[in-house]
């Protein structure tokens, strides 16, 4: 999958930057490709998506209050 292609390249690009060998997997040519559309090197910051959600679960709770979030979808925010 795509998701799966990237984290292969961020991986790579890390060991890279760590001085470690990566195959032909990764030329500088490419780097420069991917630098060229934007790719981010830096994969999903867990820490302010933890953080977003936290935000969420305390509105959440400020609304209905209790923690016990639907399994399905609800309305005010679908993504919960």
């Amino acid at each position: 999958s795509l998701g799966q292609w990237c984290s292969h390249m961020r991986h790579a690009y890390k060991k890279i930057q760590n001085g470690m060998k990566t195959g032909d997997s990764l030329s500088q040519a490419r780097i420069e490709r991917l630098e060229e559309i934007g790719f981010q090197w830096q994969g999903v910051d867990y820490d302010k998506a933890f953080e977003k959600r936290c935000r969420e679960l305390i509105a959440f709770k400020e609304e209905f209050g209790h923690c016990k979030v639907p399994v399905k979808k609800y309305s005010s925010n679908p993504s919960l």
